[in-house]
């Protein structure tokens, strides 16, 4: 599953969605709805949101001629004691309007994360996992990559070059995280994204 990274001013006021009305249904007023909320580890919070959107279907010459409705449900983290909000990878229509629609709810402000050479020095020294592949520019923003880097190579580095992107091996699972604030858990079970995703928002918070 893929997420993007967001900072969030003021993360216990998130907390505050959890009174919105939840609902299957189209409401009239909006069209994303609160689907779930609900607090699976203390502090850690899981939110679905359903967007309604219409495809229209047509041709060049006639126009639109059939308008078919559908939900998009699109899965959201976040965490008292840190800044940080996942959201998961979707267009950027959706994002856009997600990011929004929770700001007014919320009262808050939220921000695209990007990451520095500092948080993926710390996320791998946190997350103890072995890099299968590096990605890096030079101050040319010309593109390297390497597979199977060590810790030893990975710190050198991250000294000398902009990390954009570190794939990682963690307890026999994928994980991949991009200077954009992209992540990428290579595991939908529930337990596993659970436990990673509070951990790499954790690493990057005690960065900070």
């Amino acid at each position: 599953m893929n997420f993007s990274l967001y900072q969030v001013d003021k993360p216990k006021k998130l907390k505050r969605l959890s009174s919105n009305k939840m609902s299957f249904f189209k409401n009239n007023d909006d069209d994303i709805n609160l689907f779930h909320f609900n607090e699976i580890e203390t502090g850690m919070f899981h939110i679905v949101y359903n967007i309604e959107d219409v495809y229209q279907v047509g041709t060049k010459r006639v126009g639109n001629q059939m308008n078919l409705p559908f939900r998009q449900f699109i899965n959201c983290f976040f965490f008292i004691d840190n800044e940080y909000f996942l959201l998961e990878e979707t267009i950027d229509q959706y994002r856009e309007d997600l990011v929004k629609h929770v700001e007014t709810k919320a009262g808050v402000a939220i921000k695209l994360k990007t990451l520095n050479n500092n948080d993926f020095v710390k996320l791998f020294s946190y997350l103890n996992g072995f890099i299968k592949r590096l990605e890096y520019v030079d101050e040319n923003e010309v593109d390297y990559f390497l597979n199977s880097v060590s810790g030893k190579e990975f710190n050198e580095i991250a000294e000398n070059y902009t990390l954009d992107r570190v794939t990682l091996l963690v307890e026999d699972q994928f994980v991949s995280i991009y200077r954009k604030g992209k992540i990428s858990v290579d595991n939908s079970d529930e337990e596993y994204l659970i436990k990673f995703t509070k951990e790499i928002a954790n690493a990057i918070h005690n960065n900070n």
